[in-house]
């Protein structure tokens, strides 16, 4: 039987590894995975200002009937007793839901609201046209068909409408 001899080992141990031109990451030519994730690579957008937020328009979907209808079994219409939180950056939003306690407070406070920038989450909505009436007594606002729960028991509210600021709980 012949040897082969050690460098014939070496060499063929070393044959895969050496290559005329080693791959490049992000190389279309050499990059077999480039079709695979290819989608998962955010577009460039030159218009982006990344140290400003960004606030998206939800109130925009065309059909909202697949979330409905939101039941919030912590909440129901009421009076609350006005208290004052420490929260610093929170945005000021409210809750509030299609009974007509919830539609007059919201007509009335709609400018208020509006001027503050204040999110409403509608927790307590029955169908599309409920929605619609919430949503047409601040028309100006984004409304957002939410489930309250965990908001009433962080905050421990048992009733609705209210406003919550950064640095008050109020009706």
């Amino acid at each position: 039987m012949k040897q082969i001899p050690h460098i014939c080992y070496f060499i063929l141990l070393l044959a895969p590894v050496a290559q005329a031109k080693p791959p490049i990451v992000g190389d279309p030519a050499g990059d077999f995975t480039l079709p695979h994730f290819q989608v998962a690579r955010p577009p460039i957008n030159n218009k982006t200002h990344p140290d400003r937020a960004m606030h998206a328009d939800l109130s925009t979907f065309a059909d909202e009937a697949w979330i409905l209808p939101i039941r919030s079994s912590h909440l129901s219409p009421g009076r609350i007793t006005s208290r004052t939180l420490s929260m610093p950056g929170l945005r000021p939003f409210f809750l509030v839901g299609d009974d007509p306690q919830s539609l007059t407070w919201l007509r009335q406070r709609a400018a208020e609201l509006q001027e503050m920038d204040a999110a409403g989450l509608a927790v307590e909505v029955t169908d599309t046209e409920a929605l619609a009436r919430i949503r047409a007594a601040a028309p100006d606002i984004t409304i957002l068909p939410v489930n309250g729960n965990d908001i009433a028991t962080r905050l421990q509210i048992e009733h609705y409408p209210v406003l919550i600021t950064a640095t008050s709980l109020e009706q």
